[in-house]
């Protein structure tokens, strides 16, 4: 094989990069993300500041402008699943494989492009989120929300959306790994909270991705047993990545199309 038709990594990130961004689906996504989120802070802060005596602080701004961040979770981890299961439904999964025969390298392009596309879209839909709540505050009062909370909240939907690309390289069914991504991520929380004891729940519970996830944006909780800090919590999050994107590309590597 020539120079000139050498497969590296860099040109499989490529030909991910158009094929996500080609798609009209893609940004119908991220603005709808975007939109949410803003549109969240926007009736969340208003609903909040009707009422005297509200809570003014970095705190509780940042816990209310960035709530509609969960629901943003939700969608960029389907979107996540869909880059990798959609082209097992249509079929397009075979000519990639067949250009990319050693296959992990198309799991990490579609991760890097995901990242590269995801990260900036949640980032300005949580600025954007974050003025609203500012220019809703009551008239004489002030609260800031720190850049780190800012940047964690666009990053944890983003980091969510990873773990949805590794379940679905690893179930390869788009409904099997949206039933997967909800149950581990969403349910299994809920689940864990009432059926462990306590101290044991606050243990578990606050190191499974979501909970980790919103640890990323949370200020001064004030409850440092049941939310991790800033650190530790990109530490999970990083951790549960890795492992979902392994176990995906390890089924990949495995298995035919």
């Amino acid at each position: 094989m020539t120079a000139a038709h050498r497969v590296t990594f860099a040109r499989v990130a490529r030909a991910e990069w158009g094929k996500l961004i080609t798609l009209r689906s893609t940004w119908a996504t991220l603005a709808t993300a975007a939109l949410i989120t803003v549109g969240l802070a926007v009736a969340i802060n208003i609903n909040v500041y009707r009422t005297a005596g509200a809570e003014v602080s970095p705190r509780a701004l940042t816990a209310q402008t960035f709530l509609g961040v969960d629901v943003t979770s939700l969608i960029l981890g389907v979107f996540g699943i869909l880059m990798i299961t959609g082209e097992y439904g249509s079929g397009l999964i075979r000519a990639t494989f067949a250009a990319v025969p050693r296959r992990t390298p198309v799991l990490l392009a579609k991760a890097v492009v995901l990242v590269a596309a995801g990260f900036p879209a949640t980032l300005a839909a949580c600025a954007a989120a974050m003025l609203a709540g500012r220019a809703l505050l009551p008239a004489g009062q002030h609260a800031d929300i720190p850049t780190r909370a800012l940047l964690g909240a666009a990053a944890a939907p983003v980091v969510l959306a990873l773990i949805g690309l590794g379940i679905g390289a690893l179930v390869r069914h788009t409904a099997a790994a949206i039933t997967v991504y909800v149950l581990a991520l969403l349910v299994l929380p809920a689940i864990l909270q009432p059926a462990l004891p306590g101290h044991l729940a606050d243990d578990v519970v606050r190191y499974v991705p979501v909970a980790a996830a919103q640890a990323l944006y949370a200020v001064d909780t004030g409850n440092p047993f049941r939310m991790l800090a800033p650190g530790p919590a990109l530490l999970t999050v990083t951790v549960w990545t890795v492992l979902a994107l392994a176990a995906g590309g390890a089924m990949l590597w495995r298995r035919d199309p």
